[in-house]
């Protein structure tokens, strides 16, 4: 027997992989034809090729050798790993309990079929969870995506699911969500035991659409509940911009009550790590208590604490401020794995494999946020036409860089630029409503049958929400009352009621104002209220003791109201939420107390100017449509059976009663105004009953 050269039998042992590949490929692609459902027995695929090595480029003297179809990285005689195809790419499925899910007799059926079936690929409407998962405990995914023969390169597909509580469902998971130049992760925590999670698309292993939502503003992606997730816009998990994007389900209706955003998008560039400072906060509360299965999410408040002065301008510039938070360490159960497999990402280990992260607690963020005392500012969101349902909709156009889901009109949106009010809120005796004490700039942009939102294109294409939009048309005109505080003392005094037009582009807009009237409470002053602008204040921070919660102590177990009880998280809600009824049944009682005034004298004399009902023209209507006036009447304003009804309701009902009064000429303008604008309903209707004014009947 003539001996080979070592180069003759390098290229025959390569020759010989790569026909048993294509060997391998053509059995996959004639199984993939015929596409057996699970429950099908279907002939072995890999037979051909059970033991000899897949190609896979890593070190064969440190690291074992996988082959088709299970492995046993880890040597304890059990299946932990399965090698095969799916979707054209070649994949490792590693159970990182140490024993994969299928018995040995499983080994060689019709994996894409399976796979294909159990996370619902080509499903419509996408579903995120399968109940042939169920059992799988957690597990990793890897996915070879540029058929580089590894599976930690920067283009590959990498998910885990963490099984937190061994029940063999999941609890969490973690995944590389853009792969290449725009490379991301996601971890995503569910603490109300559902298991929906994210929404991914599985045919091609790229990023599906995460704000993808169906009937009712349900979204794909579970962000219903209780849970949180943490993005990082980068390679390395410390670099995440939202630490984290966290929701809460309080009174357990699966719908939300309150969402938080923790957001650090800085990073040291010289060294490539995150900088563990918060340079803005969002807190979103729904307070109206109006969500359904018709409408999953309403976010009513919001209020945003700025560390960063320069935020979305200057990023490149050194970032001083913000709330550190490096100290809150926590670490993330399930993320190692079977550590046997962590060659299979080696390259990538300190991204996929970081075990402890940093990031505002759960419960006890909300605390945390309000007690800072050196944010630079703070912002007051409030959603007017009640259609804003995501957080990034509660962000404004008259924040330092428009966001294309914000609401462009509707929205009132009051900002103290030097944080000198400390995030302390106040209901203005003139209007019965939560304002920002220090506020600086104030407006609002009257959309009052909700006829216009933000981005059409998003709503019309992305969600199924046919009502939201259009934008605004550039020439429209509509009300605005704007906010000042004159004497600054840190409330309102001055009200200004006007016409603007609406001159910019999206993304860039401008207004033209013209002044209508303007309502001065100083004027006001007497001896019995010398200071008719100064409210009681409301402080935003609670004194509850820090839980010190984590996902290191947390046993799996589903939320319940128990864990919630006595936290800061629920102190804050319960709080805003207060507020709001007592701002709800204080407007309500102002609105009836001066309609049955008007009503026993004959002076509603509008109330019926709105009887015939009002069509929501088309979106091709409302963007030909000139000029957005409130409407006359009163009379559908006249029955709340909800918060929101009454707090909407109530103002309309307030204000068109009180314009009733005065048109009547017996009645003195200046005594009517003066107890209106500093809330003294109750001396106003007693004036209005000495005068005894009566509108003659109709003949």
């Amino acid at each position: 027997m003539m001996l080979m050269g070592g180069r003759a039998t390098a290229f025959l042992l390569a020759l010989n992989w790569v026909l048993t590949w294509a060997s391998t490929a053509g059995n996959f692609a004639r199984a993939e034809e015929k596409s057996p459902g699970p429950a099908e027995t279907a002939q072995p695929l890999n037979h051909v090729v059970l033991g000899e090595i897949a190609g896979l480029k890593y070190d064969g003297t440190r690291h074992p050798v996988l082959r088709w179809g299970y492995n046993d990285l880890n040597r304890d005689a059990r299946p932990d790993t399965l090698l095969t195809v799916w979707n054209d790419r070649t994949i490792a499925v590693v159970s990182d309990d140490g024993t994969l899910p299928w018995s040995p007799a499983e080994e060689g059926r019709n994996w894409h079929a399976y796979f294909t079936q159990a996370f619902n690929v080509g499903q419509e409407p996408p579903q995120t969870w399968n109940t042939m998962r169920s059992g799988w405990g957690g597990y990793t995914i890897f996915v070879d995506s540029d058929q580089s023969g590894r599976f930690d390169d920067p283009a590959d597909w990498y998910y885990k699911v963490l099984d937190l509580n061994q029940d063999g469902d999941p609890d969490g998971e973690f995944y590389h969500a853009y792969p290449g130049a725009n490379d991301a992760s996601k971890t995503h925590i569910n603490l109300s035991g559902e298991r929906e999670m994210s929404l991914l698309n599985w045919k091609d292993f790229a990023y599906g659409y995460e704000n993808r939502s169906l009937d009712g503003g349900k979204y794909v992606m579970n962000v219903h509940g209780n849970g949180f997730f943490m993005n990082a816009y980068a390679p390395e998990v410390q670099t995440g911009i939202e630490n984290p994007l966290a929701w809460y389900d309080f009174d357990f209706d699966g719908f939300n009550n309150m969402s938080t955003r923790y957001s650090s998008a800085n990073v040291d560039r010289a060294e490539g790590r995150h900088i563990s400072r918060y340079e803005q906060i969002e807190i979103a509360f729904e307070l109206n208590g109006n969500t359904n299965m018709q409408r999953w999410h309403s976010l009513d408040m919001q209020l945003t604490f700025v560390g960063d002065q320069r935020f979305r301008k200057v990023r490149e510039t050194e970032f001083t401020g913000g709330l550190e938070y490096g100290h809150f360490v926590d670490r993330i159960p399930g993320i190692e794995g079977l550590r046997d497999a962590e060659f299979l990402s080696e390259n990538k280990r300190r991204s996929r494999l970081e075990v402890v992260r940093r990031y505002m607690p759960y419960l006890d963020g909300y605390r945390v946020a309000t007690d800072y005392r050196d944010w630079l500012s703070v912002w007051l969101q409030f959603d007017e036409d009640d259609d804003d349902t995501r957080w990034e909709e509660m962000f404004s156009r008259y924040e330092p860089e428009n966001f294309v889901l914000s609401d462009r009109i509707g929205d009132r949106y009051e900002r103290d630029s030097h944080f000198q009010g400390q995030g302390k809120l106040y209901i203005g005796k003139f209007d019965r409503r939560i304002h920002l004490w220090h506020a600086d700039f104030a407006v609002w942009d009257v959309d009052p049958l909700v006829w216009y939102k933000g981005e059409e294109a998003y709503f019309s294409t992305v969600t199924t929400r046919p009502d939201d939009g259009p934008q605004p048309p550039v020439g429209l005109r509509y009300p605005r009352v704007r906010y000042t505080d004159t004497d600054g003392n840190g409330f309102f005094d001055q009200i200004a009621y006007m016409t603007v037009e609406y001159t910019g582009q999206f993304g860039d807009e401008a207004v033209t104002e013209k002044v209508e009237r303007v309502v001065s409470l100083l004027d006001y002053a007497d001896e019995t209220m010398p200071h008719p602008d100064v409210c009681e204040l409301i402080d935003p921070r609670v004194d509850v003791p820090l839980t010190g919660w984590s996902l290191a102590k947390w046993d799996g177990r589903p939320l319940e109201p128990a864990d919630f009880a006595g936290t800061p998280v629920l102190a804050g809600f319960e709080k805003m939420s207060g507020a709001y009824a007592a701002v709800s049944e204080q407007m309500w009682q102002d609105a009836t107390r001066l309609h049955r005034l008007a009503k026993e004298r004959g002076l509603n004399r509008s109330e019926d100017l709105d009887r015939v009902a009002i069509p929501r023209p088309s979106t091709a209507a409302r963007l030909q449509l000139k000029k957005l006036e409130i409407p006359p009447g009163y009379s559908r304003h006249l029955v709340a059976k909800t918060r929101r009804e009454r707090y909407h309701h109530g103002y309309w009902l307030r204000e068109k009663v009180f314009a009733d009064l005065l048109q009547y000429s017996e009645l003195d303008r200046a005594t009517l105004e003066k107890y209106y604008y500093t809330g003294r309903i109750d001396e106003l209707c007693a004036f209005v009953e000495r005068q005894d004014p009566r509108e003659p009947a109709d003949p």
